[in-house]
């Protein structure tokens, strides 16, 4: 039988590969954190990361992705994220899980559109924290440690 926060894990992919970001959204506590550390060990609130933002601040982003004209985003990517080697420790109300992530972004374009056409790969290892609502399982806190996060990472528009 899977567990509930695997199912969670698996969910997630699936609406962010299909553009459901407001449902996406709502997998996350009021008080969440989304975090992309440039060093897998730092402290957010004193490190530079890639991201880290609130729950107020991923509502920005799907605001902007979702309703907003973005040229970094048109034509609009295609993902698909594959997870693996997902592994739970519950606690009560509380979860945490650990998993591998790969990520493979295309973007369709033609030749005046540098980097369209290509594929891309994010590979990471993440960890996630959840705690049992009323609503179900519920996402308090995302790491995503991606494996090249020491080189430039162009035309970051859209949710990892």
């Amino acid at each position: 039988m899977t567990h509930p926060i695997s199912k969670l894990i698996h969910h997630e992919a699936k609406l962010l590969d299909e553009g459901r970001l407001d449902d996406w959204l709502a997998l996350y506590t009021e008080d969440a954190t989304y975090w992309v550390p440039i060093e897998e060990d730092a402290d957010p609130l004193k490190d530079s990361s890639v991201i880290y933002d609130n729950r107020l601040r991923l509502a920005m982003r799907v605001e902007q992705i979702m309703r907003q004209a973005r040229v970094a985003q048109s034509p609009a990517s295609n993902t698909l994220r594959m997870i693996a080697n997902v592994d739970v420790c519950e606690n009560g109300d509380t979860a945490t899980a650990s998993f591998a992530l790969l990520l493979t972004e295309v973007r369709s374009g033609d030749w005046r559109q540098n980097g369209l056409g290509e594929t891309r790969l994010f590979p990471a290892h993440c960890t996630m924290e959840c705690r049992k609502t009323a609503d179900g399982w519920k996402i308090r806190h995302k790491k995503i440690v991606l494996l090249h996060r020491r080189q430039p990472i162009v035309g970051l528009s859209f949710i990892i």
